[in-house]
């Protein structure tokens, strides 16, 4: 059985690490630099921790990076630093939310180090990885990847190009969190005109699916809203890139900015990460005076 090394086992990535673990594998991660949270998650997942980014290299076949997107980069050169000081050359899996550009850069770095690259994203909620995930994968070794982990994670391959699972997770992305930032503006001003309760019977009586689909993600963004800033910024370099129109996309990189600066988690503890619902997160961006402009 094979090796998989996860870098790092934040959310998703200790979601990941679980599932495999349970199918068998070996999963090794490093915690040098990482936070107590990260620390708690990998503990939780029962992931190995090794003391080095050069021990994953030697003992993983196969490495994922999921993380937050600015640090993708950055891992990768750490990488790729590690595998010149080793004598294995590790498949590497950027499955992170980067524009094209991006994850171009870092298989340009990781292919400079002697590794094969592939690119990838993963949809779906991380509390429900083997039932509810998908993983979309695109390169040239997709069957590689897909014959390895297969029958632990769903696959999903698009084709033999780098950048098109980057391009499609952005271009997913860019509509869920683009509800979600539209619901936020409109039910902060129903509030001012005490209309909230109407406004979501409304939009639950007239679009069902869209707000089941709502129920479940706004609850998530107290905690990751800064986090989906970033990604919406990777999702408004592509389409500018394309010299494609990037309004939408700025203006969802914004509003889920200014929600992250707001620190509900810390704000409201009694509801930490993981205790809120759609309409408490709503009310809490009332009562914070969210999204206000000057006048």
């Amino acid at each position: 059985m094979q090796a998989i090394g996860i870098l790092y086992p934040g959310d998703m990535g200790h979601n990941v690490g679980r599932v495999l673990k349970e199918d068998g594998f070996a999963v090794v991660t490093t915690l040098v630099g990482r936070s107590a949270r990260t620390r708690h998650l990998s503990a939780q997942a029962a992931i190995t921790e090794l003391d080095s980014l050069l021990a994953v290299v030697e003992q993983a076949d196969i490495v994922l990076s999921i993380i937050p997107p600015t640090a993708a980069p950055t891992v990768s050169r750490d990488f790729a630093q590690a595998v010149q000081q080793a004598n294995r050359r590790p498949l590497f899996v950027d499955a992170n939310a980067v524009s094209p550009m991006t994850v171009s850069q870092v298989g340009e770095t990781i292919r400079a180090a002697g590794c094969d690259f592939l690119d990838a994203c993963i949809i779906g909620p991380a509390r429900d990885v083997r039932g509810r995930c998908t993983v979309y994968v695109s390169g040239p070794n997709v069957r590689e990847f897909e014959a390895a982990l297969g029958q632990s994670l769903r696959m999903h391959p698009l084709g033999d190009t780098i950048g098109q699972a980057s391009a499609f997770k952005m271009l997913f992305s860019g509509l869920n969190k683009g509800l979600v930032a539209v619901l936020s503006e409109l039910t902060v001003a129903a509030q001012e005109y005490d209309c909230l309760d109407d406004l979501l019977a409304c939009y639950t009586e007239l679009f069902p699916g869209v707000m089941q689909s709502l129920e479940w993600l706004v609850p998530t963004y107290p905690f990751h809203a800064a986090r989906r800033a970033e990604e919406m910024r990777e999702l408004a370099e592509t389409l500018e890139h394309l010299h494609s129109s990037a309004v939408m996309a700025r203006g969802t990189q914004q509003t889920l900015a200014e929600i992250g600066q707001l620190d509900l988690t810390g704000r409201f503890p009694e509801y930490g990460e993981h205790d809120w619902t759609l309409r408490q997160v709503l009310e809490a961006l009332g009562q914070c005076g969210a999204l206000k402009r000057g006048s």
